[in-house]
């Protein structure tokens, strides 16, 4: 190892994993693995909250020197499992912790590219301390997720002050947006989303406790998202016709939808059937599809036939009825690799054979209380 160059070293460390151990071994390995480390760095209260020889690195580093830091993620929380128990320890970020978040931030500045942020073991105000020197110390972002989970960081106004500074100065180079919210925002946050034009990626969940905003959310910040091309949103509650036809009539360009991903609770089918298969006909080229919902065979019959470059299909049905009786393989895609199912109905064997047949590559995972046509391990 000894006589091996640097670069082959580098290459070697940037597997997964390997930069975090490596960079603790020795001081020339350390010099090695550090920038790669870097590149994603996890703050957390313990490492590198107290790695003075991190901090003693990044302050004499030169800012012509190359450091790409692709992302910063921002969590006081980690769980420890004690002794193979079910026990779990939570560390909450103190005050000295805080103090070195904010120096780190300070010291990579311009290099962050992505940042993720959790109020999860912060309190509201040292988040917002945080998001400030944020705000203060990069150029721009191409990436930012914010999980929202307490009460009281949605009563603190410069939290989401910063937020706003944060999509308006950003607008024009954020590609990924990523929102995990206990409550919803105020109109001013969704119109100033709206002026991220060149979104790709939107992932918004709410948790059950949220009002069901979505069709609101969706006439708000949809229409300027020409770029959109991934979009994940889960609320669990009953998903209804009105928020199904307000994401696809909303969005500019619904054909450049790639990935979709939609988890509500099951209801019945029929009170958005048509507005489901409506959906699918504007969105002929996605690749993935996700949806924890009620299924129809008439809804899963016009996938098959609309989505010809499906790639990935995952869903989620509670319905007897639902049995995929009479889908005949000829209408598969063959680039399908991948089908999950989780239902409750007897599917029919001659689907998932005919599935089989018209792709040689495909994966079909079933899985849950299910009710076979077939014995499991023929599909596993």
């Amino acid at each position: 190892m000894e006589i091996l160059p640097a670069e082959i070293l580098a290459d070697i460390f940037c597997y997964d994993g390997l930069s975090d151990i490596t960079r603790q071994v020795c001081q020339r390995w350390r010099r090695i693995a550090l920038p790669i480390w870097l590149r994603r760095l996890p703050l957390l209260p313990s490492d590198p909250f107290k790695d003075t020889g991190m901090l003693d690195y990044l302050i004499d580093l030169s800012p012509h020197d190359r450091l790409f830091v692709r992302a910063l993620d921002i969590t006081s929380r980690r769980d420890f499992d004690t002794s193979g128990g079910n026990l779990f320890h939570i560390d909450v970020a103190d005050l000295p912790c805080v103090e070195n978040v904010l120096l780190i931030q300070s010291l990579l500045g311009s290099r962050i590219t992505d940042l993720s942020m959790t109020d999860d073991g912060w309190t509201p105000h040292s988040l917002a301390h945080i998001l400030q020197t944020c705000v203060l110390t990069t150029h721009h972002l191409t990436h930012l997720q914010i999980s929202l989970q307490k009460t009281e960081s949605y009563t603190l106004p410069d939290l989401f002050e910063c937020l706003l500074y944060l999509y308006r100065r950003d607008s024009g180079r954020l590609k990924s947006l990523t929102l995990d919210l206990s409550q919803s925002l105020a109109d001013d946050q969704w119109t100033a989303m709206a002026e991220c034009v060149e979104l790709q990626h939107f992932h918004l969940g709410l948790h059950r406790n949220s009002e069901p905003v979505l069709p609101e959310i969706f006439k708000l910040a949809f229409p300027k998202w020409t770029s959109l091309s991934s979009l994940y949103i889960c609320q669990p509650r009953f998903l209804s016709a009105e928020t199904l036809q307000c994401l696809y009539k909303s969005l500019p360009a619904p054909g450049r939808m790639r990935e979709l991903r939609l988890i509500f609770e099951a209801c019945q089918a029929s009170q958005y059937e048509q507005e489901f298969i409506e959906m699918i006909h504007t969105m002929p080229n996605l690749q993935i599809l996700e949806a924890h919902l009620d299924w129809t065979n008439r809804m899963m019959e016009h996938v098959a036939l609309t989505l010809s470059d499906l790639r990935e299909l995952s869903i989620t049905c509670s319905s007897v009825e639902f049995t995929c009786t009479g889908i005949q393989y000829m209408v598969w895609g063959q680039a399908l690799e991948k089908i999950n199912m989780r239902t409750s109905g007897r599917i029919w064997g001659g689907f998932l054979e005919a599935v089989r047949k018209r792709s040689r590559r495909v994966r079909i995972l079933v899985y849950g209380a299910m009710k076979w046509g077939g014995s499991v391990d023929e599909w596993e």
